[in-house]
């Protein structure tokens, strides 16, 4: 445990005032936060999708019983607090709408579930009914046969489906409902330039 801490430090700075982790991310800009080809206005942008990566591949690495805070640092001369509020009500937003469209999975796959065992069970019925048919009809039995494959595959399939995969799908939305329950903050940056400024002003 004690070592697993210790690698998530050398990786995340770890926050003790909050108890949580934090997730750095660096930016000239808050357009870049966003993607370019996005004319939205800046509340309602969408996100770019190798920050979407490297936050979901942040929100596997920190185990879920740690808390997470997300830090953008931006030049402090970028600084406009308009640009600021609205980037954090962007960022909510597309983790509103990442949870909405995994809930729309997690539904989809649960119809799925249900016609897979409903068929599954119809066709294993239908094959152990016909075992009291005519037995030396080939063409009968290759019937038969391929209702029993078939249940029986639709019947994994839907197990797999209900056990395996909105098994991931539900951890994935766990890790955007803790981003969406975090802080996000942004830091102002002096650049070296301005620190020597500042000290030659001194």
């Amino acid at each position: 445990m004690a070592k697993k801490k210790s690698y998530l430090g050398q990786i995340y700075k770890y926050d003790d005032v909050e108890n949580c982790y934090v997730i750095e991310v660096s930016l000239e800009t808050y357009q870049e936060l966003f993607n370019g080809w996005d004319a939205a206005p800046t509340r309602k942008k969408d996100l770019d999708s190798e920050l979407i990566d490297f936050i979901e591949t942040a929100a596997y690495e920190i185990p879920m019983k740690h808390n997470v805070k997300i830090s953008f640092g931006i030049p402090i001369d970028m600084k406009d607090d308009k640009l600021e509020a609205s980037s954090k009500t962007a960022i909510y937003n597309n983790f509103k709408s990442i949870i909405h469209f995994i809930n729309k999975t997690l539904r989809a796959n649960n119809r799925k579930v249900i016609t897979y065992l409903t068929f599954a069970m119809a066709f294993i019925t239908l094959a152990y009914l016909m075992i009291s048919f005519i037995q030396d009809n080939i063409t009968f039995k290759i019937v038969r046969e391929g209702l029993f494959i078939g249940g029986w595959f639709l019947m994994w399939e839907s197990f797999s489906l209900f056990f395996f995969d909105s098994y991931e799908v539900k951890n994935r939305r766990k890790r955007y409902q803790r981003f969406l329950d975090s802080d996000i903050e942004f830091r102002y940056i002096f650049s070296e330039s301005q620190d020597q400024l500042d000290e030659s002003n001194t």
